[in-house]
């Protein structure tokens, strides 16, 4: 299983807007790197991600935060890119495990 061919990691626009993120089929992982940004800006756009990661969960997709600090107890978030990884491949094992 090679998580890297489905899981497209991202940084904030300028203005902080992810909107055009698309759920495929092909791509249905989400790496969210916010290493660098500010308290003040998770805060400014926390919901929307609590929103994007619902949706990608509803497509048994996983997205994860890498953060330095956490900002919020219903996301996933991880202080490093390969841990996020790691997150995924473990999450993707205990839906085939469902199956």
């Amino acid at each position: 299983m090679n998580i890297t061919d489905n899981t497209l990691v991202f940084k904030l626009g300028t203005d902080n807007n992810f909107s055009d993120l698309k759920i495929t089929s092909e791509i249905k992982h989400f790496i969210a790197d916010l290493r660098g940004v500010s308290v003040e800006v998770t805060e400014n756009i926390k919901n929307k991600f609590i929103t994007f990661a619902n949706s990608v969960s509803a497509m048994n997709g996983s997205f994860v935060i890498v953060c330095e600090f956490s900002f919020d107890e219903r996301l996933t978030i991880v202080p490093s890119l390969q841990e996020a990884y790691d997150y995924i491949e473990m999450d993707e094992m205990a839906r085939q495990l469902d199956n």
